[in-house]
């Protein structure tokens, strides 16, 4: 849709795709790195011997949440409008990744369901899309200061 601005232009709004599956990967990039350590330290589903999930299991929903929220934030302060839009598209896109992640693992995406238990699994994935909703609109609180 066209917006016309105090120039008297006519621009029309885009999406920064970029932005968004950039940050989708670099979320996944960045919650692999923080989340499999602590697994491998605390015990995670799929190690062998653990058997005590509780740090792991907390560790995933927050890190989800505050890992969506930093990354969208960062990804984009520069994206001038539309920006919980742009933080559900990467959020979406960062679950949809995750999902692959998970379809390729033995017993595809029910198997890493039945590690985690749907509601933790479920909850995780849309504290995910949260926090980078939340991080957008953080980058939108920022800009709108005087």
């Amino acid at each position: 849709m066209p917006v016309v601005h105090g120039s008297g232009t006519a621009t029309r709004e885009t999406l920064h795709w970029r932005r968004i599956v950039g940050g989708a990967f670099l979320l996944e990039i960045v919650l692999f790195l923080v989340l499999v350590p602590i697994g491998l330290r605390f015990g995670m589903p799929g190690v062998p011997g653990a058997t005590d999930f509780t740090v792991f299991f907390i560790a995933v929903p927050a890190g989800c949440f505050v890992g969506g929220a930093a990354i969208a934030a960062w990804m984009l302060r520069r994206v001038a409008s539309r920006r919980a839009l742009h933080g559900v598209l990467l959020g979406v896109t960062a679950t949809l990744l995750y999902f692959a992640i998970c379809a390729v693992q033995p017993g595809g995406v029910s198997g890493v369901i039945a590690a985690y238990g749907a509601r933790l699994f479920w909850a995780s994935q849309l504290l995910r899309i949260a926090g980078c909703v939340l991080g957008g609109s953080i980058g939108l609180l920022r800009r709108s200061r005087p």
